[in-house]
């Protein structure tokens, strides 16, 4: 019977060789700070932050702390975002300042219209208005260098490593 129960082992230990090692940000969540100085750059992290158990509704503490509903990571550093009523302030934009089709749609068939609606302009960083038949750009919002709003993300962590209770959306801190 120990010879059975040392074949098992070898056995156990011969097919656990083969599995892949978890890497640990496939073993689960560890700290936001250290996940981004790894991952400098992810703008959508928490399905890689969780996996392989993430939920839509998942939020590390620290981000709900500060009444946040989104994080990315930016130069290694962790930004937080409130989303507001649709979530859209979190999303990344279109930079573009070439009208799409739609608006362009939207101006022929409505010419004049004060302001073409949300629902048609999309992701697009500018509003835009008709001016006549033409798009014409009411004003575009500034975007960060990974072309997200500016106004609405701000770092989660002081100098010092802290938690910032007090952010101030949009303020660059550095």
């Amino acid at each position: 019977m120990h010879l059975s129960l040392m074949r098992l082992i070898l056995t156990f230990a011969a097919v656990a060789s083969t599995l892949p090692a978890l890497t640990s940000a496939e073993a689960g969540p560890k700290s936001i700070r250290a996940f981004c100085m790894t991952n400098p750059n992810v703008d959508f992290p928490a399905r890689t932050f969780y996996r392989p158990k993430h939920k839509a509704d998942d939020r590390p503490k620290e981000i709900a702390a500060v009444g946040a509903t989104n994080w990315r990571c930016m130069d290694g550093k962790v930004y937080v975002c409130d989303g507001g009523a649709s979530g859209s302030a979190c999303e990344k934009m279109n930079a573009s300042r070439t009208p799409s089709k739609d608006i362009r749609e939207t101006c022929e068939y409505n010419p004049g219209q004060d302001f073409v609606a949300i629902a048609v302009i999309g992701n697009s960083a500018s509003t835009w208005r008709c001016r006549g038949h033409t798009p014409e750009i009411i004003k575009t919002v500034p975007l960060d260098k990974r072309g997200f709003m500016k106004s609405t993300w701000a770092l989660l962590f002081d100098g010092r490593g802290k938690i910032r209770r007090n952010i101030e959306w949009g303020a660059d801190p550095r």
